[in-house]
């Protein structure tokens, strides 16, 4: 089973992510951005989860491997907010 990434907007500069489906359980916690929340997912999994399921609200990128999200995170909170922005 792929563990999901789900974020949400709570205001400008607050956001929510929960992590489910992971070996450890789901867990949730407060960021700054959409790109932090990619990222601190990728490291707080180790080497436990390869990938993925990233949505943000309503909109999702797929599954995407975690090295990928250690590395690109800006480019996949970027291709979030575009996908969100045009499904509104």
């Amino acid at each position: 089973m792929i563990p999901t990434l789900h974020i949400q907007k709570i205001e400008p500069g607050n956001y929510l992510a929960e992590m489910r489906g992971t070996p450890d359980g789901s867990c949730e916690f407060r960021v700054s951005s959409i790109a932090e929340a990619i990222r601190i997912s990728a490291a707080g999994a180790g080497n436990q989860v390869s990938a993925f399921h990233i949505w943000f609200e309503h909109v999702g990128i797929g599954t995407t491997s975690t090295l990928a999200m250690r590395h690109d995170a800006e480019t996949m909170a970027q291709r979030l907010m575009v996908l969100h922005g045009q499904h509104l």
